[in-house]
């Protein structure tokens, strides 16, 4: 019931906090304070697959965002809601979906998939 800004909607909504935090896994100590943040941790990354990391985070962020943006057009225009369970199910397909599209770079290295379960798993 607050003023509707991309920064509420997206990260400060009680809705969207509760999301962040189950998704925030390794790289994030709280949830996201904006888009851009999420954006300066992935070019700070460091260490043998910050790259990867980082393709997988970006991703992480756009499906939350997305979906985010979904919830509340189906709480204003139809009137339908979600909870909390039910959302972190249809992120956490649509990210698993889209990494198994991806190609493997190499077999020498985890795949996206691989370091999603890495960055989510100890917090989900």
């Amino acid at each position: 019931n607050a003023i509707e800004s991309h920064s509420h909607l997206f990260f400060e909504c009680s809705f969207a906090a509760v999301a962040w935090n189950r998704f925030r896994g390794r790289f994030l100590a709280s949830p996201p304070p904006s888009v851009a943040a999420v954006v300066d941790l992935c070019r700070h990354l460091q260490g043998p697959h910050a790259s990867r990391v980082a393709v997988v985070m970006k991703l992480l962020n756009q499906v939350i965002i997305y979906n985010l943006w979904r919830e509340r057009n189906a709480r204003i225009f139809r009137d339908v809601s979600m909870t909390q369970e039910a959302f972190y199910k249809v992120v956490d397909r649509g990210i698993k979906d889209r990494l198994l599209s991806l190609p493997s770079v190499s077999a020498s290295s985890p795949s996206l998939l691989e370091l999603y379960f890495w960055i989510v798993s100890p917090y989900s």
